[in-house]
């Protein structure tokens, strides 16, 4: 499955765990709510959600996405996010709408709230864990919505985002066992595996780094960035303590990985 981003095209990867949620929900009048650490893959969801709708006879008027990260709706407040999505209603049609990094609009709930009561819609929005907190949920959408939590990579969707496939075969001593082929064709040891996985770890975006240490490495600083230096000042969190809270954290992972290799 593709999806065009710009002029690149991009594959999705199917993320079955998080997408059967959202497709038991389908069409209920509740409001999904998609939270996540940052680069965890909830616009991702949403696309592969899209993609299932088209799959099911949805036409594409009858689709609306919008993302909060572009510079298209930057200055978009409640009033014109209301706006914007009524005179793209279709009439006599169901509404699928979709707000990814919703928290960027001031005032969304106001809006989202009198899209559920005005529409004929079904409404799926994501946000960060930073800003769209459980406890605060219930009281934006006075708890007519499902929350959908979602995580990094699994070590099964690793696997799958690296391009490995599991496989069964029987060992010398006749025990059924399993290992992993890689995209060149090579078969690799579980165990081997994982340990890529403890070092590299599961954001998505990582399969792109193709397991390169130093690519890895740019592309996590960068995720660091974005959830240290630019969400939690906004939570409040004292930006004067950002060096020590990096060094805290590195620290922390440093000994659990000279733990793991002393004990493995």
């Amino acid at each position: 499955m593709a999806s065009k981003g710009g002029d690149r095209i991009m594959e999705l990867k199917n993320r079955s765990q998080y997408l059967d949620k959202l497709i038991s929900v389908q069409d209920m009048e509740v409001i999904k709510v998609v939270t996540g650490i940052r680069r965890c893959g909830k616009f991702s969801l949403l696309k592969l959600m899209m993609a299932h709708l088209r799959e099911q006879g949805v036409m594409e008027e009858q689709i609306l996405s919008m993302n909060f990260e572009s510079m298209q709706f930057a200055d978009m407040d409640s009033k014109r996010l209301y706006q914007y999505v009524i005179e793209r209603t279709p009439k006599g049609k169901r509404l699928y709408l979709f707000l990814d990094e919703v928290q960027k609009v001031r005032d969304w709930q106001d809006a989202v709230n009198s899209f559920r009561v005005d529409l004929d819609c079904d409404i799926y929005v994501t946000g960060s864990n930073a800003y769209l907190l459980s406890s605060e949920l219930s009281t934006y959408l006075s708890g007519r919505y499902v929350e959908i939590r979602m995580l990094p990579l699994s070590f099964r969707e690793f696997l799958d985002f690296h391009g490995y496939l599991l496989e069964e075969y029987k060992a010398p001593n006749g025990t059924m066992k399993r290992r992993a082929k890689g995209k060149d064709g090579e078969a690799y040891e579980l165990r081997d595996l994982f340990e890529a996985y403890a070092q590299f770890g599961g954001m998505p975006a990582l399969a792109e780094a193709e397991l390169d240490q130093e690519r890895a490495n740019m592309l996590l600083d960068g995720i660091y960035s974005a959830v240290v230096v630019d969400e939690l000042p906004d939570t409040g969190f004292d930006i004067r303590y950002h060096a020590f809270f990096g060094h805290w954290v590195s620290g922390k992972v440093r000994f659990t990985f000279q733990r793991y290799e002393k004990e493995r």
